[in-house]
């Protein structure tokens, strides 16, 4: 039961997607239905390629939401991490980020994510993570 996850069959906000360089982009699956999760999912960041960032780097994962699938606004819940001690690989399958949804987003969520790591390489998957209760 440990280190598996229940995941939304058919649903990624990022599949195989490059990891920007020093920027933050949207993932390349669109947006999705966030209504009925109550919080029980959570965005999992998974190397889908070797991915590396250089020492002293950061990681960020973040969501928007919108009520119509149109105009987003940022939800006030993310995850940043900064890496030090050299630089950072980690191979496919590694978890790089998790972060949970909250149960008070709109109807509509996407994610967003990057780093401040000119030199950063590989690209991520992020799926929903279903958390059992």
């Amino acid at each position: 039961m440990y280190r598996n996850m229940l995941r939304i069959h058919d649903t990624q906000p990022a599949s195989r997607q490059e990891m920007p360089r020093n920027a933050t982009v949207q993932g390349n699956g669109g947006a999705h239905h966030a209504g009925g999760l109550l919080g029980t999912t959570e965005m999992v960041m998974v190397a889908a390629t070797p991915v590396t960032l250089g020492d002293g780097k950061s990681l960020t994962l973040g969501l928007e939401d919108s009520t119509d699938g149109i105009a987003f606004a940022p939800v006030p819940v993310s995850f940043r991490r900064t890496f030090s001690g050299g630089p950072r690989t980690w191979e496919p399958g590694d978890v790089l980020a998790r972060l949970p949804v909250p149960s008070d987003c709109r109807a509509r969520i996407r994610v967003v994510f990057g780093n401040d790591d000119p030199e950063a390489s590989g690209s991520v998957d992020v799926l929903f993570d279903v958390q059992p209760r």
